[in-house]
């Protein structure tokens, strides 16, 4: 979250509860909420104020973004949930075991779940099952194996802010780089 962000933040939370906010606190909720995206944040204060009358504290919007995090990865699969099929063949273990964490991570982060077309899904029908030495091939298997185009960190370190510290979340550009060297491994 940005600075600006932050003070967009403060300002709601002060609708509800008449604060003053000034530079200082802006800046003070940003050394807190910098790793927090923005509009799950909103969705936390609007969440606080219709559950209490008591004033927001920067722990109280991490908490309620990390238990919405929490629930929308628990709806993917989880005991007496029903399992979503990751976007993996199950005999490629490595591969599946990224595609499922890639998908809670795309569930945690709000991003849409689309459901796979039948035909997709027919189209690995029949396919050889890897074996042992095609796990030594290098593929793609999650946003950490590239280099962010964003922020330029490298793969296998997470994203920086601007203020080049690290980020609790990945930024999106990344996930469009996955997609692209998946795409590529695909056509080579």
């Amino acid at each position: 979250m940005t600075p600006s962000q932050v003070a967009e933040l403060l300002t709601m939370a002060s609708a509800f509860d008449r604060r003053t906010v000034g530079k200082t606190d802006v800046m003070a909720w940003h050394l807190v909420l910098r790793d927090v995206d923005f509009e799950q944040a909103q969705t936390a204060v609007a969440a606080h104020y219709a559950d209490t009358r008591d004033w927001i504290m920067p722990s109280d919007i991490r908490h309620r973004v990390r238990k919405q995090r929490e629930q929308a990865a628990a709806d993917i699969q989880g005991p007496g949930l029903p399992a979503e099929i990751p976007d993996a063949d199950p005999d490629d273990v490595p591969a599946y075991l990224a595609a499922l964490r890639a998908q809670r991570t795309r569930a945690a982060l709000g991003e849409s779940m689309r459901p796979r077309p039948v035909a997709e899904l027919l189209a690995g029908v029949g396919r050889e099952v890897p074996t042992p030495e095609d796990a030594a091939v290098t593929r793609v298997r999650s946003a950490l194996d590239v280099r962010c185009p964003y922020c330029h960190a490298p793969a296998k370190r997470p994203c920086k802010s601007p203020l080049g510290r690290r980020l609790g979340q990945l930024h999106p550009s990344r996930f469009d780089a996955v997609k692209a060297a998946q795409a590529q491994q695909g056509a080579a």
